[in-house]
């Protein structure tokens, strides 16, 4: 790896790692911003006319996706419609599992996209986890998508990643979203409820079992996706007759119920992609985890597999309080991609306190900053990719913006580069 992107797109994520021979994965691109900024670029434009032409001239371009929010999907779903094959290969997550061999972020998903009303941003980040594979294989081409979770790996120029979370099976699910699915399969299981009802719970259980075949290959065949795209489309033409159901307006209530949304919204979380580097021989500069917005208990989950220190460190969920890393795992840097939004949520102080190097995209979110009003960073110690340490003020990349740091982290903002110092103008 022989640098890393880390780009200013409000609230949302977008992380591109350099590869040795010319290569870029991009990992999320996705924002909850409209606008980047008072006076900023709206953000399709941002990802249009600063990051697509950036990478344009890349050896090969990769594209991983951790999870379906929008804040890190919306920019990918943009760039693939606008240029289906500017990425190579995709990398797409796959919903796990229960216990039970069900996939219930699936199985809730056809029931908003019935139930809810399609222009609600609930009823969307929804749609998108049930469209994900076919679109992607629609437009990049079936060689391109590849399935992945826990166990999966893949390549960036010659260095081997490995996937170490979610598992494929034996998923945890909350109760609130397994009794909410529940729930609605006994609502439609009423014999008294016309034909349309019991066609769709059987539509939906072979839809679910066909994605799931879809997900056993990589990459996805085309007869796979299109069985999947196929199963879909005769579950969106029950709609209308499925929302004149006497239980329809019981079944959208116990959709749209805050608890149950945040179950959901949380579940996508807990089921984000992580991954890491394989390590060959010992620790080394190339060292990092990508954590997505995987919460505490998924990354607990998966630290058995985790290494004990690593030069780079991407911060669960913009950095965010509740998503605090929660592991005794040592870093050289660490990757925090936050920004204003009014769901969104500060950057946990404790960040400040670790001796890590933080890069940061804004300083709008920090509590740090509010009250010292300077960078935390300002009196780290930063280890340089020569070997030595230096101070981040005695940073070429602070002494001149837009020069590449020795870290090899750049924070970008358009076509500029900045240091890992939020106090300096950007």
């Amino acid at each position: 790896m022989r640098w890393i992107d880390l780009h200013n797109v409000g609230w949302g994520e977008c992380i591109v790692l350099g590869g040795d021979r010319g290569g870029i994965l991009m990992v999320d691109c996705g924002s909850s911003n409209l606008k980047l900024g008072e006076n900023g670029p709206g953000f399709y434009e941002y990802v249009m006319n600063s990051i697509v032409p950036r990478y344009r001239g890349a050896e090969s371009r990769s594209f991983l996706l951790t999870h379906c929010h929008r804040d890190h999907l919306c920019g990918l779903r943009r760039i693939l419609k606008a240029a289906p094959y500017y990425f190579g290969t995709l990398y797409l997550p796959v919903p796990p599992d229960d216990a039970r061999g069900r996939s219930l972020l699936l199985e809730f998903a056809l029931y908003v996209s019935v139930f809810l009303n399609r222009l609600t941003g609930y009823a969307r980040v929804n749609v998108a986890v049930l469209t994900l594979f076919t679109q992607a294989e629609h437009l990049a081409g079936a060689g391109a998508v590849f399935p992945v979770r826990a166990g999966d790996g893949f390549f960036l120029d010659g260095t081997e990643y490995e996937v170490i979370w979610p598992p494929a099976a034996g998923f945890s699910y909350p109760e609130v979203l397994s009794g909410a699915v529940d729930a609605l399969d006994e609502m439609l299981s009423d014999s008294l409820l016309p034909s349309c009802a019991q066609e769709f719970l059987q539509l939906k259980a072979r839809f679910c079992a066909a994605y799931r075949q879809m997900c056993t290959s990589a990459p996805v065949r085309e007869e796979d996706a299109e069985e999947t795209r196929t199963l879909y489309e005769r579950i969106e033409t029950l709609i209308p007759q499925l929302l004149l159901l006497p239980c329809a307006g019981e079944a959208a209530d116990l959709l749209a119920a805050q608890e149950t949304q945040q179950a959901y919204s949380d579940t996508l979380n807990a089921a984000c992609v992580v991954f890491q580097n394989v390590r060959r021989g010992g620790p080394g500069a190339d060292d990092i985890l990508m954590t997505g917005d995987a919460t505490p208990e998924s990354l607990a989950a998966a630290s058995a597999r985790m290494y004990d220190g690593y030069a780079v460190l991407k911060a669960p969920h913009h950095g965010t309080q509740g998503y605090f890393f929660p592991l005794e795992v040592a870093a050289d840097h660490i990757l925090i991609s936050n920004g204003p939004y009014q769901g969104g949520g500060e950057i946990a102080p404790g960040y400040a306190q670790l001796p890590a190097v933080r890069h940061c995209t804004s300083a709008a979110a920090c509590s740090y900053f509010k009250d010292y009003g300077s960078c935390c960073n300002r009196l780290a110690l930063c280890g340089a990719a020569s070997g030595r340490t230096i101070l981040p003020v005695r940073c070429s990349a602070a002494a001149h913006p837009g020069k590449d740091a020795p870290c090899r982290i750049r924070i970008c903002s358009g076509r500029k580069n900045t240091s890992c110092l939020c106090d300096v103008v950007r």
